[in-house]
């Protein structure tokens, strides 16, 4: 049973961290859920506590069997023990490939707009960053492939970050764009970094196929690396565990030398304990919360599109975000960020934090009790209401 009454004012997060000063404003920001954590995860977490010692800890073979029947049954993506390598989390996941598997100056593609912090991983690590800008058709992106091969074969790149689930689009790329990227990829000798963290997070109308899928062929599982966690399907983002799944023997065999130089698998023992019992009993709870969450999605498309039509939101196929377009109000970024606060009482993601293509866009999150999303929904009336009387 999933639990959507949640306060988190008084927490230290960093979602609910903007309204402490604004009783007022309304957050629906960062990418967590305002949904509890599963139950059974928190008892399993507690009966750690119970023991009374924080010891150093290992992970179990059960840990790494949970994730292997898990990634198999639901992603079809078949793995053994010795290709994962755990890491505290996706972010500092692709920071340690990109140090070991590329070099200073290399080229990293990223379709745009992108998760804020692919940048900095990008650039802080010497790398050129190779902004992507996907394109619009009938109201979602799609990826530009004749292009997307022009500029792989300049050479300069060496690798692509690919997200499916995209953030911020919510766009779950098709079967056919993921082995076309992939063709691509294998003609010009360019890593695929594969960030599939929001792929638990699947909807009836809309399943994601994973790069690393059986499906995807053994030229694929060669040159990419999987980068996955447990974290967003199931509200677990504090407890910092997420894992690489590498199939080449060679590029396995430096990132493992790199694990262990910089003892990069030495993580939470709670974030262990949480992602086994996730994958061990979570199938229900996921089911039902994936369920409430297509339920949000639906009411808030309909709502945005009936109600205030001036705000285009693009139709998530996956995670729970939505991306919305301000443009038709003619306002600056900084502008639209600070009227949908003053006037809707109600604060988003900008979208110009997500690249230059996310100029005019807003993401909002909608894994909240239904209750908070009308609210939210109707602060957006609001906000267009007292846009459109001056």
């Amino acid at each position: 049973m999933i639990d959507t009454n949640v306060n988190r004012r008084q927490d230290s997060n960093v979602k609910w961290s903007v309204a402490k000063n604004d009783d007022q404003l309304l957050p629906m920001t960062v990418a967590d859920m305002d949904i509890a954590t599963p139950q059974f995860i928190r008892e399993a977490m507690q009966s750690v506590l119970d023991q009374k010692v924080l010891g150093y800890t290992m992970p179990s073979t059960a840990f790494y069997d949970a994730i292997i029947r898990w990634q198999k049954k639901y992603h079809d993506v078949s793995l053994k023990r010795d290709q994962l390598i755990i890491v505290p989390s996706i972010a500092v996941g692709l920071s340690f490939v990109i140090r070991h598997l590329t070099q200073v100056n290399d080229g990293i593609i990223v379709m745009s707009p992108y998760y804020p912090p692919y940048r900095r991983l990008v650039v802080d690590n010497q790398r050129q960053f190779i902004e992507f800008p996907l394109i619009q058709r009938e109201g979602q992106y799609v990826i530009d492939l004749e292009r997307l091969d022009k500029v792989m074969a300049e050479g300069q790149a060496k690798a692509i970050i690919v997200c499916n689930p995209h953030n911020p689009g919510g766009c779950v790329w098709t079967t056919a764009e993921l082995q076309r990227i992939q063709d691509i990829a294998y003609a010009h000798h360019v890593l695929v970094l594969a960030d599939e963290i929001h792929d638990d997070v699947a909807f009836s109308d809309n399943i994601p196929v994973s790069m690393m899928s059986d499906l995807m062929g053994d030229e694929a599982s060669e040159q990419t690396i999987l980068l996955k966690s447990a974290t967003k399907a199931f509200n677990l983002a504090g407890v910092k565990c997420a894992y690489l799944a590498v199939k080449n023997p060679k590029l396995l065999a430096i990132l493992k030398q790199a694990a262990e130089a910089e003892a990069i698998e030495e993580v939470n023992t709670l974030g262990l304990v949480a992602t086994r019992t996730a994958y061990e009993q979570g199938e229900q709870w996921l089911t039902e919360v994936n369920a409430y969450l297509e339920e949000n999605r639906n009411l808030a498309y309909e709502y945005l599109r009936e109600e205030v039509p001036l705000i285009r939101p693009m139709y998530p196929e996956g995670t729970y975000l939505m991306w919305l377009d301000f443009m038709a109000y003619g306002l600056t970024d900084a502008e639209l960020d600070a009227k949908l606060r003053t006037l809707g009482h109600l604060c988003l993601n900008p979208g110009i934090d997500y690249g230059q293509t996310g100029s005019g866009f807003m993401r909002l999150n909608f894994a909240v009790d239904r209750e908070v999303l009308k609210d939210a929904l109707h602060r957006l009336k609001t906000f267009d209401k007292a846009i459109s009387n001056k």
